[in-house]
């Protein structure tokens, strides 16, 4: 997919910071063992001085095979030679080499295959993240933790339908704690329904918080906020803005969408919006919806097709109690 200028140069210097670091990291390694092991850079030399004779031999273009058999059997044993004072001395065998984080690349994000050079899956999926980063900016991700969740503001007295807010709620925060310990790509979305105040968001974005710190890529939104920027960007004829952000909404590990159903209503913002969930939901990537409406409501403002198949393929959490956050 096309992302921004932004969102590429950002990726790109995370990957170029990698590959740096790595580069550093070694080469401090290696100054480190050849001052206590004078004879490892010996042999580093001495392998130079081979690869250049092999390179002098191939050159030469005459029948060179029993010189370069007695250079390669040469190289081996002082390879072996270097290995065995790194291990003797305790230290790894590899232990001057970089240790990029992606092997199949070497940090620069991009791979050869069947003569073609490729982006690398690596360089691809911290495009993602840095475009869920851009997306994230603005949202309240750090105020919320499952820590800083309370369940005290929640009675304990049964409410005129005959259930206890705290004991519902006690149990939604554990199947939250539970969701976010356990979750993975595939993982089953979720939709929150209650009135405001209620603690939906909270909950939400302190799994928000959990999958990042795990390394998941996560965006939250507020369902009126996009809707408004995508049509926007649509009717502005700003079609790769629209495309970067709604390739952004469906290719992320969980997208969180709140407020769902308080947007202003159009043709092009519900057909959007069941866009966005039914790629999600072809493609088994899980969304948290969380709306203050009832199955009713949304039925009316979607379809009945829509709410089937919300049913279908979420757990339901029914929050009660009243708004905890004048409390």
């Amino acid at each position: 997919m096309a992302y921004s200028k932004q969102v590429y140069a950002t990726a790109k210097e995370k990957l170029n910071n990698r590959r740096t670091d790595a580069l550093n990291i070694a080469e401090y390694n290696r100054r480190e063992v050849f001052s206590k092991f004078p004879r490892l850079e010996d042999i580093e030399r001495e392998l130079n001085s081979i690869g250049i004779s092999t390179a002098r031999a191939v050159l030469g273009g005459k029948d060179t095979a029993t010189e370069l058999n007695a250079l390669k059997e040469k190289s081996i044993t002082l390879q072996n030679e270097f290995k065995d004072i790194l291990l003797k001395n305790g230290y790894d065998e590899n232990y001057i080499e970089p240790k990029f984080t992606c092997a199949l690349c070497s940090d620069t994000g991009y791979v050869e295959k069947d003569n073609k050079t490729l982006v690398c899956d690596c360089f691809k999926k911290l495009l993602s993240s840095c475009a869920c980063d851009e997306l994230n900016k603005i949202s309240p991700l750090s105020l919320c933790t499952f820590d800083s969740f309370k369940l005290n503001y929640y009675s304990s007295d049964k409410d005129e339908d005959g259930n206890v807010p705290y004991t519902r709620m006690s149990k939604i925060y554990d199947f939250c704690l539970d969701y976010a310990k356990n979750f993975n790509v595939n993982s089953k979305g979720i939709l929150m329904r209650g009135n405001t105040g209620l603690g939906k968001t909270h909950l939400s974005l302190a799994i928000a918080n959990e999958l990042i710190g795990n390394g998941f890529s996560v965006v939250y939104v507020s369902a009126p906020d996009i809707l408004r920027k995508l049509e926007k960007e649509h009717f502005s004829y700003d079609y790769s803005s629209e495309q970067e952000l709604m390739q952004s909404l469906i290719d992320c590990d969980l997208l969180i969408l709140d407020d769902l159903g308080t947007e202003f209503a159009t043709q092009y913002t519900n057909a959007t919006m069941y866009n966005i969930f039914n790629s999600r939901v072809n493609m088994n990537k899980p969304m948290i919806i969380n709306t203050n409406y009832e199955f009713k409501e949304l039925e009316d403002q979607y379809s009945s097709r829509f709410l089937s198949r919300l049913m279908s393929a979420y757990s339901m959490l029914v929050f009660i109690g009243k708004d905890i956050r004048a409390r």
